[in-house]
């Protein structure tokens, strides 16, 4: 079975972005809702705290004013997107940012397996010369449905293409800068009321400068923790390990590195709310080993063939299938010096994958 990444077309006011999203999308967005309240509320079961459906919502209403404050353009194009959708804002809040909404509500050890592998690839280890960077995207396979790509032209903004899902904001993408961005989740325990992961990508994704994107993730009053990397086409990138109160940078812009779920940095490691799982460990270990040791220079073909490497098992392994309801959703590389985004649904041998280029 190959399955097909569809695409969305937005253009004009940030308004008039989201409430286009929200109304060819609403029924997906709606059940995307239901599924994402309910996986929120059932994580913090697991961790012996209780939560009615009102009082996960009350906590993401807490959320919307520093989400408003931090980025009032990314904002209306949020609110555009709750009412194409017919969802009040704090039920699009919980919807789009379940990880963090998740680390707020209670701390505990996540399912083996559950994460996602990165990689930086330097111009003097890619084919042309020329930086790549990317990621899979794992988390339960209930959402591979809802999985697009989705391309913006804004009014007074970069022109971008992302990945993510039905109903919202970015969660890997390039624009026409030749800004690339994305994220793998971290938790730690200063999880906090705040801005959600996918507005804090939406907004460096605006960004005209590699130094702009890079400040503005880094000053987020964020919600949770992610590590989010962010490169131009310069050829230098940036891995950035965020918690919700600290951010430490690693400038990259000669070989190879690698990010999965769990912090390198001391400082970060420290808040940690458990030790890294053997799958994010495993797979930390693997995909660089896999990057250092590819003969001659890394290029988009060699990347997708390295990222469905299965070897650890079907709860360590780099291209995860449906095991205790987790899968790889999805796979992205992304070319800043190209502006091109390379991107499927579900794993990177099973997806047909879809080349799209800003401006092209």
């Amino acid at each position: 079975m190959t399955y097909k990444l569809p695409i969305i077309e937005l253009a004009g006011s940030p308004e008039h972005m989201g409430e286009t999203f929200g109304e060819q999308c609403r029924e997906e967005i709606r059940e995307l809702y239901a599924v994402r309240l309910e996986a929120a509320i059932r994580f913090a079961a697991g961790k012996g705290r209780t939560f009615r459906p009102e009082q996960v919502l009350g906590i993401a209403r807490d959320c919307l004013e520093p989400t408003a404050a931090y980025d009032p353009v990314g904002y209306r194009e949020f609110l555009g997107i709750a009412r194409g959708a017919n969802l009040a804002p704090e039920q699009l809040y919980a919807m789009q940012g379940l990880t963090d909404l998740r680390d707020v509500l209670g701390f505990g050890p996540p399912p083996d397996g559950v994460g996602c592998s990165s990689f930086i690839v330097a111009g003097d280890r890619a084919a042309g010369g020329q930086l790549l960077l990317g990621q899979t995207w794992d988390l339960q396979t209930d959402n591979m449905p809802f999985v697009r790509l989705v391309h913006r032209r804004p009014d007074d903004a970069p022109e971008t293409w992302c990945l993510t899902l039905s109903g919202c904001l970015t969660l890997i993408g390039i624009n026409a800068a030749g800004i690339a961005v994305g994220n793998t989740n971290l938790q730690t325990t200063d999880a906090r009321v705040g801005v959600q992961y996918l507005t804090v990508l939406h907004r460096a994704l605006r960004s005209r400068s590699l130094a702009e994107a890079v400040d503005s993730i880094c000053q987020a009053p964020r919600a949770g923790a992610h590590y989010y990397y962010a490169a131009g086409p310069g050829g230098v990138a940036f891995g950035l390990e965020c918690s919700a109160r600290q951010a430490v940078r690693f400038e990259v812009a000669s070989g190879i590195f690698v990010h999965c779920n769990h912090a390198l940095s001391p400082e970060i490691a420290a808040l940690e709310a458990t030790a890294p799982t053997p799958s994010s460990s495993h797979r930390q270990q693997r995909l660089r080993d896999l990057l250092d040791s590819h003969p001659g220079p890394l290029g988009v073909e060699d990347l997708k063939r390295l990222l469905a490497d299965h070897e650890g098992g079907p709860n360590r392994c780099i291209c995860r299938h449906d095991v205790e309801g987790v899968s790889t959703n999805a796979t992205v590389i992304l070319s800043p010096s190209t502006r091109e985004i390379h991107a499927c649904r579900a794993q990177p041998h099973l997806g047909e994958w879809a080349t799209r280029q800003v401006g092209g």
